[in-house]
């Protein structure tokens, strides 16, 4: 029992340690920029779109009204069948429409790659490729600040995603995933001049890659986050814009969401163990951002010592006490899930202070929101647990609804 406690405390001591000397560490990260920057790029507007006819037009309307001018031939949409609504929205606004053929390739990165593949075909080639999904409504200056990020050289750029629908608990707590990705861990990074961690969509690729990888190649169930390790693991440049500002829709039940992170686990896990020993080795020849890649190989370690020590220190101190009845056992876990779970509601109440310098929340959907949120990120664990068990976790349809965005 001794060793078990020894091994429980040392877990979560690992755990802390990685972060601290993550903290501590003075290894900045060197920017290389791309030095061919167009005054006046080329857009190209890339948006995979499998039966969403519901919620595309909110997008199409917004890339209509965007302070920046954008052809609406620069704009492909791509449908997996004619049949599909979504064509005829897309012809309403004279943008372009691609129907895939290669639907046994099931994953968002390769419908990028099939469409890529075909304007390379065409000899048809874009200064910077922004991708969307179908989903999102874009602020009218979106690309008008993400250019500025263009013209500064970074290679990559994401903006900042904020919630379409905040008049629900639900969505705001699955919304708060996004926000802490790109409001604290993406905003640390810049400090360090570090590799960003892309989350999906809202943001453009540097022509330059496109036509050298002549596809999108990319295309686990977790494309963004493989394209962030692919860019720590070269060295190229990406940064975060949060004056260019994008609404995306959240899953509103619980199923959607446990699928929804279920595949994004692993899709994370999958890429993580593949590039891990790429970017060990990456580290050994002086590269040019040493923190973006020791970062990345870390991962998502110190968290599993953590959560691992912890549930073990919990198991061992129940068995320790002496448990001799059911009611007793309920009392001692209320007690330690209880602490757990305050904690966690006071990481959401700072989360919410931030997100309303943002957007506003009604008291109700504030209280709602604290209140669930907690419970929202200790289901991770359901979502872990389902990512592991489960081998086939396909590229499924998440279902969309019309949804405006609130005021």
């Amino acid at each position: 029992m001794t060793v078990l406690f020894a091994l429980a405390i040392l877990s979560i001591l690992i755990g802390l340690g990685y972060y601290v000397y993550l903290l501590v560490t003075p290894k900045k990260n060197t920017i290389k920029k791309e030095t061919q920057c167009e005054e006046d790029p080329s857009i190209a507007i890339l948006i995979p779109a499998r039966n969403e006819s519901l919620v595309i037009e909110g997008l199409l309307n917004s890339i209509e009204k965007q302070t920046i001018d954008i052809p609406s031939s620069h704009v492909y949409v791509i449908v997996e069948s004619l049949d599909d609504p979504t064509v005829e929205i897309v012809k309403k606004h004279h943008m372009q429409y691609f129907v895939r053929k290669k639907l046994h390739l099931k994953t968002k990165g390769y419908a990028l790659a099939e469409l890529i593949e075909e304007l390379e075909n065409q000899k048809k080639y874009y200064d910077a490729y922004f991708i969307f999904d179908a989903d999102n409504v874009l602020d009218k200056d979106f690309i008008k600040y993400m250019l500025e990020d263009y013209q500064d050289g970074y290679a990559v750029s994401t903006g900042y995603r904020t919630f379409k629908n905040t008049n629900h608990y639900f969505p705001i707590s699955a919304g708060l995933t996004f926000f802490m990705i790109n409001e604290i861990r993406n905003r640390s990074a810049l400090k360090k001049q570090g590799n960003l961690i892309l989350s999906g969509t809202g943001y453009y690729i540097h022509g330059k890659y496109i036509k050298e990888w002549k596809t999108f190649p990319f295309h686990s169930l977790t494309e963004d986050y493989e394209s962030s390790l692919y860019y720590a693991l070269h060295g190229i440049s990406t940064h975060y814009q949060d004056k260019a500002i994008f609404y995306d829709e959240q899953p509103d039940n619980y199923r959607k969401s446990i699928t929804q992170r279920s595949r994004w686990i692993k899709g994370y896990l999958q890429n993580w163990l593949a590039y891990r020993p790429m970017i060990k080795q990456k580290r050994k020849e002086n590269p040019i951002n040493p923190r973006s890649l020791l970062e990345m190989q870390i991962g998502i370690t110190p968290a599993l010592y953590i959560v691992f020590g912890l549930l073990l220190l919990i198991v061992l101190v129940l068995l320790s006490t002496g448990i001799t009845s059911s009611l007793q056992l309920a009392i001692y876990l209320l007690f330690f899930f209880g602490i757990i779970y305050l904690s966690l509601v006071l990481l959401t109440a700072i989360l919410l202070w931030m997100v309303a310098k943002q957007i506003k929340i009604s008291p109700r959907v504030y209280f709602a929101t604290l209140l669930y949120h907690p419970i929202f990120l200790i289901s991770y664990l359901h979502a872990f647990v389902i990512a592991i068990a489960k081998k086939d976790l396909g590229w499924d349809a998440i279902t969309h609804t019309e949804k405006k965005i609130s005021e």
